[in-house]
């Protein structure tokens, strides 16, 4: 009897090892580190460092030099492969470009010269056209549009809502400036200007709600109505029709108008967490799964810590975007050393630290992919 008891135990360990070799387990790949370009700063100098992943090394571009753009320019904006630079010098704007491929420049000196009729809160722009936000001096807090033609300098303007508070910063996609802003009656709208047919969109009332905004991958408008019982709703991007909405069971903390460097993809939201204060850090990356409703957030502040320990440096977080194309979160930090350095690390969805590359100047922007 113990006999045929050993017999069936053997028998049965055979049958389970070669089941086991016909269904291996399957490996979980390590990731790599990642490519990325970055914009950065140091007292001096205006750079961009362009890092390939395969290789881990990069390349340093000086824009100052090449673009004639100083640390105190305005503002940075990106359309497709081009980045702008606005820079406001001795009553004028002045707009130097840059197409990240071919490494053509185009600088537009002084091509607009301020005025007392326009308060301007922002300017974005297409590779032909500057769109200023701005409010008219007027008590009635007049909000409206002003379309500029780089190419002669001549404009229009295009009145968007009467009594207004606050103007948050837009979004340009596909041809459409998104906007989202706070009127005297403390109601949060949303519009859109349309660029090629210079007509303004519908006006969406959120009433008391703070709203912040981005593009999904899919191309439509994500609008998140932020506060406690927080919600995500989807909007048609040409229309603003309302298409779906969905729960978020966190608090979200976004200030209003884009959430930066944040993705909306594959219903999952990738940005960063703002953390309650006090605290070491303003915001470490997070993934909420719309369908699960689970937020997962990286232990930021163990990665950094040990990031520091293994360095000996002291560092102070400056941006924060995810990439969907690369599937990583990168994070730009400056060193506390008084130097101007920095660096880029890169974090995968899983929350493990992938790479860090140190920098000699300071990261400010990552170029959209």
């Amino acid at each position: 009897m113990k006999l045929k008891n050993t017999l069936w135990v053997f028998m049965t360990l055979y049958v389970v090892a070669c089941s086991d070799d016909n269904n291996p387990i399957e490996e979980v790949e390590e990731p790599t580190a990642a490519s990325f370009q970055v914009i950065g700063e140091d007292v001096n100098a205006v750079y961009q460092y362009d890092y390939d992943g395969a290789t881990t090394s990069g390349e340093v571009f000086n824009l100052t030099e090449e673009l004639g753009v100083l640390p105190s320019y305005l503002t940075l904006r990106q359309v497709d492969d081009f980045v702008s630079f606005y820079s406001f010098s001795q009553g004028a704007f002045s707009l130097a470009q840059k197409n990240l491929n071919t490494g053509a420049t185009t600088n537009f000196q002084d091509f607009y010269v301020n005025g007392p009729e326009r308060s301007l809160v922002w300017g974005t722009n297409t590779l032909s056209n500057v769109f200023f936000g701005y409010f008219s001096p007027s008590d009635d807090r007049i909000l409206a549009i002003q379309d500029v033609t780089l190419a002669d300098d001549s404009s229009q303007d295009l009145t968007i809502d009467f009594s207004v508070n606050l103007l948050f910063q837009p979004i340009l996609f596909e041809n459409k400036v998104y906007i989202t802003y706070l009127d005297n009656q403390g109601n949060y709208k949303l519009t859109l200007y349309d660029t090629v047919t210079k007509t303004l969109g519908t006006i969406v009332n959120f009433n008391d709600t703070p709203i912040s905004i981005l593009i999904e991958d899919s191309g439509d408008l994500a609008v998140i109505k932020n506060g406690v019982n927080a919600t995500l709703e989807i909007y048609d991007a040409d229309t603003l029709a309302f298409i779906s909405a969905s729960n978020l069971s966190f608090n979200t903390g976004f200030s209003p108008g884009p959430i930066e460097g944040a993705v909306l993809s594959d219903n999952k939201l990738f940005y960063a967490l703002p953390f309650v204060q006090p605290a070491l850090f303003a915001a470490g990356p997070a993934i909420f799964d719309l369908d699960t409703q689970e937020n997962f957030v990286v232990d930021f502040v163990g990665i950094a810590d040990q990031l520091e320990k293994e360095t000996g440096l002291t560092i102070t977080l400056t941006n924060q975007v995810f990439s969907s194309t690369q599937n990583m979160f990168f994070v730009g930090y400056a060193i506390s050393d008084g130097l101007g350095g920095g660096g880029v690390m890169q974090i995968s969805t899983a929350g493990t630290l992938v790479d860090n590359v140190i920098l000699p100047f300071i990261p400010t922007d990552f170029i959209k992919d």
